[in-house]
């Protein structure tokens, strides 16, 4: 067979991958109106980029060691132990090039340990993309939009049940800002002790979220839970694409590996940055957590008066909601993000924005 008929069956196989095509939502805002990031964007706080730029002048223009450079993994490390995760030090970190690299590493290569996962019917469009990169049978886990975006104990139980022994899971949602409860957390850690059976937990959000429960911080999950996310999201690391993934140690190797072969050539000097940004979260998120509720409860009000259905959620950072008039928000300009790429059509998630943006988008 030729090259080039190999090429054009590759190129064919790939599109007709129906989990390839997957939309992805752009990471950082395409204009003042864009409200479809995950995340809350700003420019990079001044120490930021102070601590990026004395990196430099300190010569550090060589590639990053490959799992991160050793102070920002223990800072992501003392990050998870303030959430109420045990089991996740330095040596357990790996910092990525961006939460969907976490995605990716996380379902591939601790995906191919077991051959299946299951993955939620509402889930975010990158999950659903990492896994068809590679042939790993997926088991679809229920999901009742109009009750909750995420599956219940006994939706997952069911999936467990067909044997299925690995779940990727979202707390909070990313297309709601809806977390599991504490009862909920424990109700699936006991799952996964009752099965043996493991979880990837996607807990990004987790930052807006005021008493936050992760499924990490629940004994012995350690040895069954790899956690991912972006690093301090909201100061203004959002386009230097930094996320994290903590895993036990014969789950981190394998993607320690992958990595290397991915994404080599990360720039320490951003790391930096990051590291700087993690001493300064305390300082700048609870204004950041106050200034978006406020906000969030201004955009809720224009939904009321709208007539929109408004979703439950527990985030401070989205908003999601039914019954809009998407051609309104299209004719002004407003850039939102599709529930049906999340597998809920129908439902509009808006970025709470800083700026009464949201509500502004909402109430026409």
């Amino acid at each position: 067979m030729s090259t080039s008929l190999t090429k054009q069956k590759a190129v064919a196989r790939l599109a007709e991958n129906a989990l390839l095509q997957t939309p992805l939502l752009a990471q950082l805002p395409a204009h003042a109106q864009d409200l479809s990031p995950d995340q809350p964007t700003t420019a990079p706080l001044a120490a930021v980029l102070e601590n990026s730029q004395a990196a430099l002048e300190q010569g550090e223009t060589h590639y990053v060691d490959v799992p991160g450079i050793a102070p920002l993994r223990t800072a992501l490390a003392d990050y998870l132990n303030n959430l109420g995760l045990t089991g996740y030090a330095e040596a357990n970190v790996l910092v990525t090039a961006g939460v969907q690299e976490s995605r990716f590493l996380t379902i591939q290569k601790i995906g191919e340990k077991f051959g299946r996962i299951g993955i939620p019917a509402v889930i975010h469009p990158g999950a659903r993309k990492a896994a068809g990169v590679r042939a790993i049978e997926i088991n679809e886990i229920a999901v009742d939009v109009t009750s909750s975006a995420l599956p219940t104990p006994e939706a997952i139980r069911s999936v467990l049940a067909d044997g299925c022994r690995l779940l990727y899971l979202e707390s909070p949602s990313r297309l709601t800002g809806e977390a599991y409860s504490a009862d909920n957390v424990a109700a699936i850690a006991a799952l996964l002790m009752e099965f043996d059976a493991a979880a990837i937990w996607d807990q990004g959000q987790a930052p807006w979220v005021q008493n936050y429960v992760s499924l990490g911080s629940q004994p012995g999950m350690a040895d069954r839970v790899a956690v991912i996310g972006e690093s301090w999201p909201g100061i203004g690391l959002e386009s230097w694409a930094i996320g994290y993934i903590a895993a036990k140690a014969d789950w981190w190797e394998p993607m320690r590996s992958q990595k290397q072969i991915m994404a080599i050539c990360t720039n320490t000097a951003s790391q930096y940055a990051a590291l700087k940004g993690a001493e300064i979260y305390g300082e700048v998120h609870a204004d950041q957590v106050a200034s978006l509720s406020e906000q969030q409860a201004a955009a809720k009000d224009a939904a009321r008066a709208g007539g929109f259905i408004i979703l439950n959620g527990d985030a401070v950072n989205l908003l999601a909601v039914s019954g809009v008039d998407t051609a309104a928000l299209d004719a002004a300009g407003v850039t939102y993000a599709d529930g049906a790429i999340f597998g809920a059509p129908g439902i509009v998630r808006l970025l709470v924005s800083g700026d009464g943006a949201t509500a502004q988008a909402i109430g026409g």
